[in-house]
């Protein structure tokens, strides 16, 4: 009887539409529908399946049936959102996979100030909707808002939306609107995590500046002054003493975040970092791989399992994560063609399978996006190296150090740059690195 009523309450929530003429306004609506996961996930006596699992579906063309069998969920939420300037018109409807009925719909106008009343009226109805049986903790814990200020909201939204580009534009963007967030409400415990984390990347991938670690570790602090069980905001801290290589505390904090919520991909990502960091890959494939299980198109972890498997000799493997790659990128890509990374990560993976005209178009897109990136030349240095063009891959990688890479235990772990390693040029520019 337990298991069936566990599976009653399965529920999955798509990725809400963005209907906005303007299609910038995407960070809105998957900003919506991770808020509505999160209040949901609160509930203990319901299993909502994870925002980074359920983003795969965004724009796809599959029926709600197979959807529903894919994530083993029994209840099916999807919507649309269309945001023009302040003004709101959302729409959301629960689908029972198995009956194919429609338990219930609604249409929600309203000004941005309204978010959050929407939000929890989604919610509730939702609980209503399944005949969940609240205690009083969690019917408290259904109306907790991470901040009363709309503006505060919308800033991190897009916050985070440009931090996870992860170039050098879009992380210093981001921590202005961070930053915008915390000035509209100085409380705002999700704001200053997000900032955190975004320090934290700068520190990792553009500018190697110990200030930046002790901003980022700063910042999560804060967070968790205001919200002491705030996943994110541990998180953080993690990457921030991963990067001060504080692997102590970067595997407590780590380790915290998941236990507060078993979802964050971004803990199993940075234990997984320190155990290759460390040379302890075969512990490092279990957590890259629960990393691609709970957010399939967070692509960075592709070319981390590639080299850990390179590391191992695991052939076979290396192939079949190599082809997942290529998958994602195509998907990821067509969602968000102005994302450089992502173009240079693809065009690495294509020159290993030997489509290397496609490879050079990728390459190109990434560095006229992003063409002064320090991150943005390692990755092609990585790009000349697999397409044997060894003295532009020596090239690349000096102009990389020169505008601040500085990463080099990971460099000199970095399989792709293989093929480079006894050259004279390449020696002397990591010598006492």
């Amino acid at each position: 009887m337990r298991l069936q009523r566990q599976k009653t309450k399965a529920i999955a929530v798509l990725p809400f539409d963005n209907i906005s003429q303007d299609k910038e306004n995407d960070y809105f609506s998957d900003g919506l529908t991770e808020e509505i996961i999160a209040n949901l996930s609160r509930l203990k006596d319901m299993r909502v399946v994870s925002r980074t699992t359920t983003m795969q579906y965004k724009g796809t063309k599959k029926d709600i049936k197979t959807i529903g069998r894919e994530l083993g969920a029994r209840h099916i939420m999807e919507g649309s959102v269309r945001k023009f300037q302040n003004n709101l018109r959302i729409t959301a409807q629960l689908i029972d996979v198995e009956t194919d009925a429609q338990l219930w719909a609604e249409t929600y106008k309203g000004t941005l100030a309204d978010v959050f009343d929407i939000q929890e009226q989604v919610s509730k109805q939702i609980v209503d909707a399944l005949m969940v049986k609240l205690s009083p903790t969690e019917k408290v814990v259904l109306t907790k808002r991470a901040t009363l200020n709309a503006e505060a909201f919308d800033c991190n939204l897009r916050a985070r939306n440009f931090l996870y580009r992860r170039t050098k534009n879009t992380i210093n963007f981001s921590i202005q609107l961070f930053k915008k967030a915390i000035e509209l409400d100085p409380r705002y415990a999700s704001a200053y995590a997000g900032l955190g984390e975004a320090y934290a990347s700068l520190y990792q991938d553009v500018e190697r500046q110990e200030h930046w670690l002790d901003q980022a570790i700063e910042s999560s602090l804060k967070a968790l002054m205001y919200d002491s069980s705030l996943s994110e905001a541990y998180a953080a801290l993690g990457l921030a003493y991963y990067n001060k290589r504080s692997f102590d505390e970067a595997v407590t904090a780590s380790q915290k975040a998941i236990e507060l919520d078993p979802n964050n991909f971004l803990g199993y990502w940075i234990l997984g970092r320190i155990y290759h960091n460390t040379d302890r890959d075969k512990e490092a494939v279990d957590l890259f791989e629960k990393v691609i299980t709970l957010n399939p198109d967070f692509y960075s972890v592709y070319g981390d399992l590639e080299i850990v498997y390179a590391r191992l000799g695991e052939k076979e493997k290396y192939d079949k994560i190599l082809q997942a790659a290529l998958v994602v990128y195509t998907r990821y890509l067509s969602q968000h063609p102005d994302d450089a990374r992502g173009h240079m990560y693809y065009a690495v993976d294509l020159a290993q399978v030997g489509r290397k005209e496609e490879a050079k178009v990728e390459a190109a897109k990434a560095l006229e996006l992003s063409p002064d990136d320090p991150l943005m030349l390692y990755n092609a240095t990585c790009f000349y190296a697999q397409m044997g063009e060894k003295p532009l891959a020596i090239e690349a990688l000096k102009n990389a150090i020169t505008a601040g890479y500085a990463n080099f235990e990971w460099l000199a772990r970095d399989t792709d740059l293989d093929s480079i390693r006894n050259e004279p040029e390449y020696i002397e520019l990591v010598k006492n690195k």
